[in-house]
């Protein structure tokens, strides 16, 4: 890959789903800089932060305590009106239910909505897909 992401938001309440999601992107070697928080309040306190770009790649977990997926994103998308086009956002969940999709589908800010946890496929075909970059495979022992 020729020129990496500048930066990934990992945002699930989830600790062990959130530290195997920084690890298959560190190791894609795809982000300058990849950030984790367990909760939407933290995440929407960093993004308001003097100085922080949006992130390249925001990956949200639907069902998290206190704010879900839907109540970051709709505050998420307050920040900036241009957020929609700065930054790619993708759902993750452990079961697609058709109402989740269905809503994600009214959410502009959304591109897609994947089952979790990711793979080094996965990150890869997202990398691929919304940024065009091709980024070298990873083979991993069983």
């Amino acid at each position: 890959m020729t020129k990496k992401l500048e930066s990934v938001l990992l945002l699930d309440d989830n600790l062990a789903t959130n530290f195997l999601h920084k690890k298959f992107l560190e190791k894609s070697e795809c982000a300058e800089r990849i950030v984790d928080f367990r909760s939407g309040t933290n995440a929407l306190k960093y993004l308001t932060q003097e100085g922080i770009t949006q992130p390249d790649l925001i990956l949200v977990d639907i069902n998290m305590p206190i704010m879900s997926a839907w109540e970051f994103l709709e505050e998420y998308g307050k920040l900036n009106e241009l957020a929609e086009n700065e930054s790619v956002v993708i759902l993750l969940s452990t079961s697609l239910s058709p109402a989740d999709k269905e809503k994600a589908d009214k959410v502009k800010l959304i591109k897609e909505v994947m089952l979790k946890p990711l793979t080094n496929e996965g990150i890869t075909a997202i990398i691929e897909k919304y940024f065009g970059k091709k980024i070298r495979r990873t083979v991993t022992k069983n």
